[in-house]
């Protein structure tokens, strides 16, 4: 050992370092097997000065530790962080140094760590919960500051991987019965199915032991275990590898100099083996060793000198002279910053694992062993047996109304089967993941509420189900309380009424034509009379006479035209094509007309009883709506109707019964609702009117708030609606093909409008603009005409003038 106030030199034969372990754990027998090896190797290389090593066992006991300090250790190794956070305090008032092999340094200047940054690990793991779509994670942690900083290295971690997060953290103790009670919480009151395991490998090994007879180690599990723990995995028994089967783990790759001296140790281990810790072990003896050589070299003295002044410490105590200068020459050797890579490690048989992948620091993202791509081999999940990820959750628990007291709009909803179900399943085998469920039936009971208002109760204040799969409306005020998906179906309040027949009108022979049509064609029909008239009646007998008869005679050519069989004789060429271009326009008029009106004469006319909800206020008919449906609260409190007029229905043909007899004048329901039943019954004499009255967010499907499935559910349904193939056969297979009644159809007042200009516009147009220019060219004819007579009788005016001036 240092003797007493002596400078450290050659000279020096003996030096003290002690070492704090639990040999009661693997870790720690490791440890004391890896520092023996270190020491002997190290006394081996050395002529004048030998290493002393005193192992001092803790047992989990931090009053054993102080009796380490009256050894006179030059520096002190120690493998508990709850034991390195004790003798922090002792070891700053004496002066020597502490590494700490089990976790980060307590903060005092005096602790070192030997231990890589935790930052690297909690980096690849959160790559490895993104590479499997887990959106919420378990951590289970030792209750120390090591491993505490390590959880909130992974909650910065997955942040960055999209938005990732831990669920819930939850500290493990070494007491049996603690790990038991904290697990069974975590498996009854959370969904999360998704483990990560960060803490020391004799923690784990019983926390797995504990797990596995919890039946947690079991297909729908998936358990990630940190460096700390895969690094042991090649050292541990079959029967501890047996209660971890299926876990995943991420290894630190080591470096050619430490994967040399991992098997050289292991040559010389004993049946316990040697984990990473004892490459730490190794590696703090030779550090602490290389800084005391070093001050050894530049003659600096480092000695026990004197008493511990501070009465809070035992007085046998005695402060290292040079305790700083060890301290900083020990840093000025460790190693920090390294970048570090790693392997993916499965744990499948009993014979250690499987490498399937690696975490390249550098590129932030796992890869293939074998070759550089983005996909890690095949993994074994627990209980050991299947190749199906996990998607991190329980089988969740999907709720819907069965038996009496589901809609008998057996179409939409069914037991296990409907639209709604079909289309849900869908959008669940359209996720990126797999996502296990099952049905489970709901009773309302003696519940006042509506069936799916009673469902939003349960959601919120019951643990019973995870989410709601039926045909269920989306409201403002049920969005309050529970989280929507992207609806899968649109909808809206409309109205179903009888129709009744009626007879044509005495002034049916105008509908063929909108008011529009009928004044451009009367203009058109007097304009060409004009020009006719225009034209003819200088030049032709039939056109000339009284104003009276020239009247007539225009009026009679142009309206003889819709029956060819005018009379009168156009004797000009511009009026003969005035007459050509009518005769075109009157034949499509005519035609037109009479295949309209031909059309209203012969059939007979159904048109709804009512046309909007707003008369429902006015009248005093009765009005039905699905019974347990939103509607009743609408038609009571938005449109004042009284709730005696109020009738529930339950069935399609409730819905057609109630219509035809009378029993209700309307129905007020949901658009899908009300398509159903014209399907089924096609031929009923209903119609559907006021589409669109009061529209809702549609159909979709309730989950909790927060649920974390929601946002895939919605892309999924998003997803499925834009397949026209997969919408129509689920339609297809609920609804039936298309179908419409030929007889009903054939009756039923159509929505064609009367024909108006706008349908004839281009032929009024060509029309027009060949009467114009006709009416141009004639009074352009005439005006010539008439200058030319004029300078006729102009000439032999000017004539005589001439002939008789010399006379004059």
């Amino acid at each position: 050992m240092f003797n007493h106030n002596v400078r450290v030199s050659m000279s020096i034969s003996t030096v003290n370092i002690a070492a704090i372990l639990d040999l009661n754990t693997a870790s720690g027998r490791a440890a004391k097997w890896s520092l023996q090896l270190a020491l002997n190797h190290l006394n081996g290389t050395m002529n004048d000065t030998r290493l002393n090593l005193t192992i001092q066992e803790s047992g989990g006991d931090v009053g054993n530790v102080v009796q380490v300090f009256r050894s006179e250790a030059v520096a002190i190794l120690v493998q508990d962080p709850k034991i390195l956070k004790f003798m922090a305090p002792i070891a700053e008032a004496v002066d020597v140094p502490i590494l700490s092999l089990g976790g980060t340094a307590s903060g005092s200047r005096y602790s070192i760590s030997t231990v890589p940054s935790n930052y690297d690990d909690m980096k690849a793991i959160a790559a490895m919960v993104a590479y499997f779509q887990w959106k919420e994670v378990i951590v289970l942690y030792e209750d120390e500051e090591f491993w505490l900083s390590g959880v909130n290295a992974l909650s910065e971690a997955l942040e960055q991987q999209g938005g990732k997060k831990i669920y819930q953290a939850a500290a493990l103790s070494s007491q049996a019965d603690q790990v038991r009670k904290t697990l069974q919480e975590l498996t009854n009151t959370s969904c999360v199915r998704a483990f990560i395991v960060y803490t020391s490998v004799d923690v784990a090994l019983n926390m797995f032991s504990i797990a596995h007879k919890l039946e947690m180690i079991t297909e729908g599990y998936a358990w990630v275990v940190t460096d700390s723990i895969a690094s042991s995995v090649n050292s541990l028994n079959s029967s501890s590898l047996n209660t971890m089967q299926g876990i995943v783990g991420v290894k630190r790759l080591l470096t050619p100099q430490s994967t040399e001296l991992l098997e050289k140790l292991k040559l010389d281990s004993p049946d316990d083996g040697v984990n990473r810790i004892g490459i730490q072990a190794y590696g703090s003896l030779k550090l602490v060793a290389n800084a005391i050589f070093s001050l050894i070299s530049q003659n600096k003295t480092v000695a026990y000198n004197g008493e511990i002044p501070d009465a809070d410490f035992p007085a046998s105590m005695k402060v290292l002279t040079g305790g700083k200068l060890l301290i900083q020459k020990i840093n000025s050797f460790k190693s920090d910053g390294e970048i570090h890579d790693y392997e993916i490690i499965n744990v499948v048989g009993e014979k250690s694992f499987r490498k399937i992948g690696l975490w390249k620091n550098v590129k932030g993202r796992l890869q293939s062993i074998r070759k550089e791509t983005d996909k890690l081999g095949a993994i074994i999940w627990p209980p050991g047996d299947t190749a199906q990820t996990p998607n991190g959750y329980r089988r969740i628990v999907v709720g819907k109304i069965i038996g009496k007291k589901a809609s008998n709009f057996s179409e939409f909803i069914g037991r296990l089967s409907g639209y709604t179900n079909d289309t849900f399943e869908a959008a669940v085998k359209a996720l990126p993941y797999n996502l296990p469920f099952v049905y489970e039936a709901f009773d309302k009971g003696n519940s006042t509420l509506s069936n799916y208002d009673a469902f939003v109760t349960e959601l919120i204040d019951g643990k019973r189900f995870d989410a709601v799969v039926g045909d269920s409306t989306i409201l403002w005020n049920r969005s309050v309380y529970v989280g929507f998906s992207q609806p899968y179906s649109q909808t809206g309040l409309v109205m179903m009424v009888p129709i009744t027949k009626v007879r044509g009108k005495t002034r049916i022979f105008l509908r063929p034509f909108t008011a529009g049509l009928w004044a451009v064609s009367g203009a058109f029909f007097l304009f060409t009379a004009f020009l006719v008239w225009l034209m003819e009646h200088h030049d032709n007998e039939e056109f000339s006479g009284k104003i009276s008869q020239q009247v007539i005679t225009s009026l009679t050519l142009s309206l003889s035209a819709f029956v060819f069989a005018y009379k009168e004789d156009v004797k000009s060429a511009m009026g003969k094509g005035i007459v050509a271009t009518w005769l075109f326009i009157a034949l499509i008029l005519n035609n037109s007309y009479t295949a309209h009106l031909t059309s209203i004469l012969t059939v007979e006319k159904l048109v709804p009883a009512l046309t909007n909800m707003n008369s429902l206020t006015t009248s005093k008919i009765k009005v039905g709506y699905m019974n347990n449906s939103f509607a009743r609260d609408y038609l009571m409190h938005d449109l004042n109707i009284p709730k005696e007029r109020l009738v529930p229905l339950s069935s399609p043909q409730d819905y057609v019964e109630k219509l035809m007899s009378g029993e209700v004048g309307a129905i007020v329901d949901e658009n899908p609702y009300v398509q159903i039943v014209k399907s089924l019954y096609p031929c009923a004499k209903i119609a559907v009117v006021d589409r669109g009255y009061f529209d809702t967010g549609g159909l979709g499907f309730f989950f909790r708030k927060g649920s974390p499935f929601l946002g895939d559910i919605s892309e999924a349904v998003l997803n499925i609606s834009e397949q026209h193939n997969v919408v129509e056969s689920i339609r297809s297979k609920w609804f039936g093909q298309r179908t419409s009644c030929p007889e009903l159809d054939s009756g039923v007042e159509s929505n064609t409008s009367p024909i108006s200009p706008a349908h004839l516009w281009t032929l009024f147009v060509f029309t027009a603009s060949v009467y114009a220019i006709t009416a141009l060219i004639h009074i352009g004819r005439k005006l010539r005409q008439r200058r030319d007579r004029g300078r006729v009788r102009a000439a032999p005016a000017s004539n005589n003038n001439v002939l008789s001036t010399p006379a004059l």
